[in-house]
């Protein structure tokens, strides 16, 4: 029983798998497609980003004829990418705030 309960999880995740692959795949060729349709063009730019979460993981994609399509980096929005930095600096001054406070106290 156990057995039958196992493969049938094992075959419902590989079909989730290749459903988000038939996705991505599907994605990915409108993308190129429209790429070098606009590319084909004189004087314009073209630049498509795109992150993916699925059952096979995270996925970004970048293609396009601009400088930064070429460096292959997205931006630090595309990738989810948090900045800490302001929240480091609250807690510096609340941190520097506490001690004055304690030392202004004793």
């Amino acid at each position: 029983m156990e057995y039958a309960r196992g493969t049938l999880d094992v075959n419902k995740k590989a079909n989730q798998m290749h459903v988000d692959v038939n996705a991505f795949r599907t994605a990915l060729d409108v993308m190129s497609a429209k790429t070098r349709e606009v590319s084909a063009q004189d004087g314009v730019s073209v630049q498509f980003q795109h992150t993916q979460e699925s059952s096979f993981g995270k996925t970004e994609v970048i293609m396009g004829n601009t400088a930064q399509a070429a460096t292959g980096k997205l931006t630090r929005t595309m990738a989810n990418d948090r900045n800490y930095t302001p929240f480091y600096v609250i807690g510096g001054i609340v941190a520097l705030l506490i001690l004055v406070s304690l030392f202004v106290h004793h």
